[in-house]
């Protein structure tokens, strides 16, 4: 069979056909394409809309829990000791459980217990505050406790020297006012100094279970023998390795192992640690929040330099462990030639007596007076000194931490201002 010859035309025609399908195709491919990557976009955009939904959510629910236990009513418990960790040279870890068997309340990470040592020769029970250092939700409560002191009427020494598994204790709590907030996306830092770790802990555990831009925990310990809960932080940082950006642990020591050298990514570090250490590499400083807990110079001094760096002073958390009773509490804007002579009248003791302006404080003048009167972190934290001041005024040395309630002083952080009745 004969076919017609392709004439110049229908060759061109051909060309120009051919030319047409294959543009035709190659925009029917970018359409599908960009129709593919829009429902991608959108897919994923109510994927992160689904996320942060979520997490809302979650943070939403995480207020109100925080909220109802803010509200809950610090009270005496009896508890019994169940177990015991040595956890350095000098601090131990004590498991307490309800006597009656039912769990223990749940409480905020940060917050401490009241514990009180039985009194002595018919002497005011001594009485100091500790951090609870474990899991919050866990149905039973642990403290742990650095050995501070040899004195005779020293808690720590007693709990150190006498306390064993299955003794009775008595404290009161769970209480204070320095506790992991609620947030979303914000960076949260976590600083502290020796035992200070202690409240660390439970915020760490609940920081990972919450919605946050980043985690960065440090910690300042003396050497390996004073580094209470070392190994569990490095078995933390392992678990979380993969996090690299988002979650960073550092374990700074004073005094290195001889013959050790530490290397700039690993978790054990030389030295020790300052706020530029701590701010580099976060990008938005005002969406940073930074828990300090720690003696109280290197808690100054870290706070000062954490200001210079850019952290808004709100942004800032901290708690102070208590001054043992030998050395007093600095008094802050108090000059003894400032001082106007005043009286003190403890209306249940019957007592009147004159302020001496040696004292730094009320609690150390009725203490030396003889008045009996309860303390425990003697910085204005724990509410155990709080007492009715029923005539008169008071000049607080330091902001109390503690919510005081109307007509409520704290004699651990006030002095006089002129003459007072107080209600002790």
């Amino acid at each position: 069979m004969n076919y017609p010859a392709l004439t110049t035309e229908m060759l061109a025609f051909a060309a120009v056909f051919t030319v047409l399908s294959a543009i035709g195709f190659q925009v029917m491919r970018a359409l599908r394409y960009q129709a593919q990557r829009r429902c991608r976009t959108e897919a994923e955009e109510a994927a992160l809309q689904q996320l942060r939904s979520e997490e809302l959510a979650l943070t939403l629910h995480q207020s109100f829990t925080d909220f109802s236990l803010q509200q809950q009513e610090a009270r005496w418990y009896d508890v019994q000791v169940v177990r015991i960790d040595q956890e350095s040279d000098d601090s131990r870890s004590y498991y307490l459980v309800d006597q009656s068997g039912d769990p223990l309340p749940a409480f905020l990470p940060g917050q401490h217990l009241l514990l009180e040592r039985p009194s002595l020769y018919g002497e005011t029970p001594e009485c100091r505050c500790y951090s609870l250092s474990d899991d919050a939700q866990a149905g039973y409560w642990r403290i742990t406790v650095k050995r501070a002191s040899d004195h005779d009427k020293s808690v720590s020494r007693w709990l150190h020297d006498t306390v064993v598994v299955g003794d009775k204790l008595r404290v009161r709590g769970p209480s204070g006012a320095f506790f992991l907030q609620s947030c979303t996306a914000r960076h949260v830092v976590f600083l502290s100094a020796g035992v200070g770790v202690t409240p660390m802990i439970p915020m760490l555990q609940q920081a990972v279970q919450r919605p946050h831009g980043s985690i960065r925990f440090f910690a300042q310990f003396r050497d390996v023998d004073h580094a209470p809960f070392a190994e569990y932080l490095l078995s933390f940082a392992h678990q979380f390795a993969s996090y690299a950006e988002d979650f960073r642990i550092r374990l700074f020591l004073t005094r290195f192992p001889r013959g050790v050298k530490g290397e700039e990514d690993n978790v054990i570090q030389e030295g020790k640690f300052t706020a530029v250490d701590v701010c580099d590499g976060i990008d938005v400083l005002d969406a940073t929040d930074v828990y300090l807990c720690g003696p109280e110079s290197w808690l100054n001094t870290m706070r000062t330099g954490l200001l210079d760096a850019g952290i808004p002073n709100e942004n800032i958390y901290f708690e102070l462990f208590h001054a043992p009773a030998s050395e007093p509490i600095p008094s802050v804007g108090r000059e003894k030639k400032d001082f106007v002579p005043c009286s003190v009248h403890f209306r249940q003791s019957n007592r009147l007596a004159e302020f001496a302006s040696a004292f730094p404080s009320l609690l150390g003048f009725a203490i030396k007076t003889d008045i009996p009167m309860n303390s425990g972190c003697r910085t204005g934290a724990c509410g155990s000194c709080a007492v009715r001041l029923l005539e008169g005024k008071v000049r607080y040395t330091r902001k109390p931490q503690y919510p005081l309630k109307p007509n409520e002083i704290l004699p651990c952080v006030c002095v006089p201002d002129g003459n007072i009745v107080v209600d002790a």
